[in-house]
């Protein structure tokens, strides 16, 4: 009876498997060939995205094997899947469905392995798989008949659908914003600084001279510096990653791209520090653009080599990962102390250590920081005492991180902090480094900047990592139409960079008015918008806002008239985090008033004193409203002044930013990133009291009475920070 039962049910199952194709036409080879190469696609796109080596070969390899595997699943799926339908009688076509089912299959979990959030995985599998459905459908009814004619038309239709959606989508990052100031202020009489300098210069590496895959530090290398040893707070470093670069965590490369200025010198030197990326995709080249610019300036400028400690695919990252990218730097800069004093070699007598820039890229923006407090973050080692001589006067942060180390952050003092950010940023996508403006001390000769870019995102800072900011395949779901040129982000770069060097390390004084007042360089720049602030030593403040409730200066009072809404409290970014100050937000439906009063204010405090300052972000949301605010200054004597805030500065719109195409995604992508598409971004303002003197000759500075911000606008509602003044 079992031999029966089992004969039956062999016959029944082949019979079965015979039928797979009975509910299946013609045309259902044409999709499950295509549902094959759309598969295909999301596999190399993967394999791409994802690479294990750094030569060709190894990329075709891993691409290989990927279209291998995907082959072999795809055939067995369609199998399995197709028999399951017939062994339960579906009646449908069963090769076209267990097809389809694969492509939504590969497509979803792509995107999950990727950790791209499991609704955006689903969501974006679902609906790339039934417009492959749509569009191979679509493509076999053109064909069917009059194929020529049919090509042509599905051809014009494409192109037109991609140049009205490439309109629109630049139409997004269009805004209605002067660029000029309504008072022309004086350009600055000095050459622009993002221009090439009068310096020749030569390029020179140094290294270990054993490094397998850039021949720059192998091979080639023009100076052999000893490795170091970091096995002591290293205790993470794979086989992979030993096999790949050759050493382990105990043998670590001292590896530079060096500028030099033809020249005696010596010359101020500046460090550049590369952040994380995939580690078989080097990104110490990426700011050759940036070495050459300052070398041409007179700096000695050297990328430092961080490739071998960054993420990759294979053997992960190592451990303490921020603390050693810091340790490495500062590696760098006692071997640069060495290699002053060692004759023999082209950088002796050359490097200027009492006067020293860094700057980073991302981890590298927080590298730079805990390089100038490294104390904070090491303890004593035998070679800190070289550092003691090395004076860091500069640091300048490109779209920084600020990760918490043990519950320690970097604090800065008797250094200028610079922090450059996109508001397209898709990886470091809130304004991180404003903390550590926040947490820098400025005295005697130093200050602290910072720059909000619009369109600007984070890897075209860096030549190598391309304008996508994340991996594929998930780079391909980021919106690159509000994104502006590479180009331009560079030049942005290149212009607020050299100046803030040019100013710290060169001491021309001169260019420290372009980070008061950008319009100071305006034709410097590239045609967007950005958002600065600025704060020097000799600034007051008067008023600022802590713990939900203000912080005056003695004697100071204030008034608030016609808001519909006063309130203090600590803004979030775009990650819902808290900001590192509160701020005051003053909404209003009609025109309305802030008034501050020093009737019982120490005048004395007033003298030297030539800037009005204030700290305001507008917060009126994606609808974009631009506040217009007048300044009323009047004196004990009953002199009363007023000006535009314009005249000095436009007042910034609120940068909204999409980061999949037409936001579509923002609110599922990477488990709600980006759901939120702004942040309020602090500019501060910088008003010459001399304005008001010129307007009247009456006015006295020395006796201001009343400071009055009046918002005439029918409504509106912005942030303010703080209101003081500065020399």
């Amino acid at each position: 009876m079992l031999r029966n039962f089992l004969s039956k049910l062999g016959h029944w199952l082949l019979q079965r498997i015979r039928l797979i194709p009975d509910k299946d036409r013609k045309n259902t080879k044409w999709f499950m060939l295509s549902f094959y190469i759309t598969s295909l696609f999301v596999a190399i796109i993967y394999a791409i995205g994802n690479p294990t080596g750094v030569s060709l070969f190894a990329h075709v390899t891993n691409i290989g094997k990927l279209v291998l595997l995907h082959g072999i699943t795809y055939c067995i799926w369609t199998l399995i899947i197709s028999a399951i339908l017939s062994f339960l009688y579906i009646p449908f076509p069963r090769l076209l469905l267990s097809s389809f089912s694969y492509l939504m299959f590969a497509s979803v979990i792509v995107f999950i392995i990727e950790d791209s959030g499991v609704v955006f995985a689903f969501t974006f599998g679902i609906s790339y798989s039934l417009l492959c459905l749509l569009f191979t459908l679509l493509l076999l009814l053109l064909f069917k008949k009059r194929f020529i004619m049919n090509l042509v038309i599905f051809s014009l239709l494409i192109v037109s659908s991609y140049l009205v959606f490439e309109h629109f989508g630049n139409a997004l990052f269009t805004r209605d914003v002067p660029a000029m100031a309504d008072m022309n202020l004086e350009q600055l009489n000095v050459e622009n600084p993002g221009e090439e300098g009068n310096y020749s210069y030569t390029f020179l590496t140094y290294g270990s001279g054993t490094d397998k895959h850039r021949s720059e530090f192998g091979q080639n290398v023009n100076i052999i510096t000893p490795t170091v040893d970091a096995s002591h707070f290293i205790t993470r470093w794979k086989d992979k990653r030993e096999e790949f670069w050759g050493f382990n965590q105990s043998q670590l490369p001292i590896n530079g791209r060096v500028w030099l200025p033809d020249g005696e010198g010596p010359f101020p030197v500046i460090l550049i520090v590369h952040g994380n990326h995939t580690m078989e995709d080097f990104s110490t080249s990426g700011y050759d653009y940036l070495g050459e610019q300052l070398a041409s300036r007179g700096f000695i400028t050297i990328s430092v080599d961080e490739d071998f400690i960054n993420y990759s695919n294979v053997s992960g990252i190592p451990n303490n990962n921020y603390e050693l990218r810091t340790w490495i730097l500062l590696k760098h800069l006692v071997q640069l102390k060495d290699l002053n004093e060692t004759i023999g070699n082209p950088l002796y007598e050359k490097v200027d250590l009492t006067n020293v820039g860094l700057v980073g890229h991302s981890r590298g923006g927080q590298a730079v920081a805990m390089a100038a407090d490294y104390k904070r973050f090491f303890d004593d080692e035998p070679w800190f005492n070289q550092l003691q001589d090395i004076q860091i006067k500069g640091i300048v942060a490109l779209a920084p991180t600020d990760k918490s180390l043990d519950g320690k952050r970097a604090w800065l003092s008797n250094v200028s902090y610079f922090v450059i950010q996109g508001a397209q940023d898709a990886d470091i996508n809130t304004f991180q480094g404003d903390r550590q403006y926040y947490r820098t001390s400025v005295s005697n000769d130093t200050f602290k900047a910072s720059l909000y870019i619009a369109g600007a995102n984070h890897s075209q800072f860096n030549t190598e990592w391309g304008s996508m900011d994340t991996s594929l395949p998930e780079g391909l779901i980021l919106n690159q139409m509000q994104t502006i040129e590479p180009e331009e982000q560079r030049q942005l770069a290149k212009v607020n960079i050299s100046a803030f060097f040019e100013r710290t390390l060169h001491g021309q004084m001169i260019y420290e008015e372009f980070f008061r007042n950008y319009q100071h360089g305006i034709s410097w720049l590239p045609d967007t918008i950005i958002v600065t602030k600025y704060e020097n030593s000799t600034y007051f403040p008067l008023i600022e806002f802590d713990n939900n409730k203000p912080v005056m200066a003695k004697g100071i009072s204030t008034n608030e008239d016609g808001f519909s809404e006063v309130n203090i409290f600590t803004p979030k970014d775009r990650r819902n985090n808290n900001r590192t100050v509160d701020a005051s937000h003053l909404k209003w439906k009609s025109t309305a008033e802030y008034t501050i009063k020093l009737e019982e204010f120490d005048k004395n405090r007033l003298e030297n004193k030539e800037n009005l300052m204030l700290t305001m972000a507008n917060f009126t949301g994606e609808d974009n409203r631009i506040p217009e605010i007048q300044i009323l200054l009047e004196t004990t004597d009953g002199i009363k002044v007023d000006l535009p805030l314009s005249a000095f500065l436009p007042f910034p719109p609120v940068i909204t930013s999409d980061f999949t195409h037409f936001g579509w995604f923002d609110s599922i992508f990477r488990e709600g990133k980006y759901e939120n598409s702004w942040e309020a971004v602090f500019q501060s303002f910088e008003i010459p009291l001399d304005a008001f003197e010129k307007k009247n000759a009456k006015f006295d500075r020395n006796k201001l009475k009343r400071i009055s911000l009046q918002f005439d606008r029918p409504s509106g509602e912005v942030l303010l920070e703080g209101i003081g003044l500065s020399r």
